[in-house]
């Protein structure tokens, strides 16, 4: 168990533990996750930040005389699509979990699913936002597959609807990393759907260290609105002032965390705009955001990614309690949920026997840095 745990152990293990005070309790229910730990800032900032959603949901479940034990078994998988089986494999053949959660990597989500659909073991997938990943078990009868984060498409089309509104001239700035690819592919789609051509598309490797050239290029286009889907975030803002440029700068949800605050600078990101599903305006929110601040501190980084983990937890509990540990009945139990209270833009019955995303299209929406936070873009 001590190589499982990532985090705080200790942390983790109370949790599972501060549900035995309630002697009536009709059994032990194990979910597992498999989350992005270690590695890349990015990786462990979206891993960290879900897994403490998740931990918060089963602190309050285990606070109010749960109906079940939960034992929550968390591995880190390193961003690592082999270790990803592995791990689910290690769940489903020894840990008998009931439901598995996670993970940031939409490739090792996309490597893992199947086994799940195939052992009849309920997933609910987060944070990694790839469209297809429900989509490609929604017609077998049932899906397992879950999801709780944003989708990749619901974003990337209320930014081009914005942005071909706004803008006159929009240039495409990507990675060539399989993720990167997969974005600039729809954001191009989308752009054609629309009618309108991008000025520039240009293209940075995963392990570049300047993103200049490009900048220059996107300058000389013309482009007033850079959609960003490179990983290294930080490197589009050091370049802009070697190049006198500075225009709107508009991305995945990534682009809205704390950490890329910390690094780039409040003033740098003032007006970078990004999907989001997380309303702070919202007193529910407001709420949510400080709870979770009082509960990590400084480790709290990234709310709308903690407020899907948080729902996403939430809703196997709310399962939990009326069907138990039989996966089937789980299965059965999230899709027939019509009054979840969600903190994220999640509505009451988030799925269905032909939805297994907890939030559609119109959940989604863009936000916007101002003054230091991320605000809904009006």
């Amino acid at each position: 168990m001590s190589k499982a745990l990532s985090l705080s152990a200790a942390a983790i293990a109370a949790l599972s533990l501060l549900a035995s005070g309630n002697g009536a309790q009709a059994e032990t229910v194990r979910i597992g996750a498999v989350q992005g730990l270690s590695g890349a800032p990015a990786i462990v900032d979206f891993g960290e930040s879900y897994l403490q959603g998740n931990e918060m949901a089963l602190k309050e479940y285990n606070a109010a005389n749960p109906k079940h034990k939960i034992e929550f078994i968390v591995y880190n998988d390193e961003a690592n699509p082999q270790r990803a089986v592995s791990l689910v494999q290690r769940l489903i053949a020894n840990d008998k979990v009931s439901a598995v959660i996670g993970t940031v990597n939409s490739g090792n989500v996309a490597a893992f699913a199947p086994m799940l659909q195939q052992a009849k073991v309920p997933l609910m997938a987060g944070p990694a936002i790839a469209t297809d990943i429900t989509a490609k078990f929604i017609d077998q009868s049932p899906s397992f597959i879950f999801r709780c984060s944003m989708v990749e498409k619901f974003q990337i089309d209320a930014m081009l609807d914005w942005g071909v509104k706004n803008f006159k001239k929009v240039g495409l700035l990507h990675g060539t990393n399989g993720y990167g690819m997969f974005a600039a592919g729809e954001v191009q789609k989308g752009m054609k759907e629309r009618g309108v051509d991008l000025v520039a598309v240009e293209s940075g490797a995963p392990n570049v260290t300047d993103l200049t050239p490009q900048l220059l290029k996107l300058k000389n286009a013309g482009a007033e609105l850079i959609l960003l889907f490179h990983d290294s975030l930080e490197l589009v803002y050091r370049a802009m002032p070697k190049v006198d440029y500075k225009p709107v700068i508009a991305g995945n949800w990534g682009l809205s965390s704390q950490m890329v605050l910390n690094i780039v600078g409040k003033d740098s990101i003032e007006g970078t705009v990004m999907g989001q599903a997380l309303d702070l305006a919202d007193p529910k929110a407001q709420a949510f955001d400080s709870k979770m601040r009082a509960a990590y501190g400084d480790k709290y980084r990234w709310p709308v990614v903690a407020a899907l983990g948080y729902d996403g937890m939430k809703l196997l509990l709310q399962a939990v309690d009326k069907a138990g540990a039989d996966p089937l009945k789980l299965q059965k139990a999230l899709e027939e949920i019509n009054d979840f209270k969600a903190v994220s833009g999640t509505p009451a019955k988030p799925f269905g026997a032909k939805d297994h995303e907890c939030l559609d299209a119109e959940n989604v929406f863009l936000g916007v840095w101002r003054d230091g936070r991320v605000v809904k873009l009006k």
